[in-house]
């Protein structure tokens, strides 16, 4: 749906057939929260990119290569300038347990990967050693952030018409909100919220199928 289906029925949903308590303009920048705020909960936008290692650098920032990413999903490493290896997903704390000293460790081929949004960074655990070290060598798949859009005929990219419709619940309840009106507002949320909830269990459901598909096929069909 592009932004004019958008807002209109929104402005349905709150009572109205013309502009006259909430102006288009003003529905607009609540279609663009609502927007922001649904892409930030279903993390529905996917998309990749590579990071160039450097020998003996441990942790990367994240958002010089990937500007508006929301969240690392996997990592892959071109290791020894040969094969390409998806590297495990761990944090600060577990190296801290399961390698004590680590962050002083040799360096060596990277076979590990961590993430820290509110610092922006991306590690790899060992530090890579010159072999490991290169343009690209790095591919991250993530989370990408929301676009504003900015014309009547754009459509919010990456969103599914399921989430659209919870977009449309919440520039409902900002419109109700911004009138005093608390109990429709929270009606509304709820909505949104259900919509949310129902999006992320059919993608798990999708993706936990997918996976059993894969684990049941025979080898010798792959």
């Amino acid at each position: 749906m592009n932004r004019r289906r958008l807002r209109n029925l929104a402005r349905k949903r709150l009572g109205e057939n013309v502009a006259a308590f909430w102006t288009d303009d003003e529905l607009n920048d609540y279609i663009n929260d609502a927007g922001h705020d649904v892409v930030e909960k279903a993390k529905c936008i996917k998309a990749n990119g590579y990071i160039t290692t450097v020998a003996d650098t441990a942790e990367y920032t994240i958002s010089s290569n990937f500007s508006n990413y929301l969240a690392v999903t996997e990592v892959y490493m071109y290791q020894d300038a040969t094969t390409w290896r998806r590297l495990d997903q761990t944090n600060r704390d577990r190296l801290k347990r399961e390698q004590p000293g680590w962050k002083s460790a040799d360096n060596g081929v990277p076979n590990e990967y961590y993430w820290d949004k509110e610092e922006d960074v991306l590690g790899v655990f060992p530090k890579p050693n010159s072999t490991n070290a290169g343009t690209n060598y790095l591919q991250v798949y993530y989370a990408d952030g929301y676009t504003d859009i900015t014309s009547d005929d754009d459509e919010p990219a990456g969103v599914s018409h399921m989430l659209q419709l919870a977009m449309v619940d919440y520039v409902v309840a900002l419109g109700y909100e911004t009138r005093g009106w608390g109990d429709k507002a929270n009606d509304a949320f709820k909505k949104y919220y259900f919509k949310i909830k129902e999006y992320l269990v059919d993608r798990d459901t999708e993706k936990q199928e997918d996976d059993e598909g894969i684990v049941m096929k025979n080898y010798r069909n792959i």
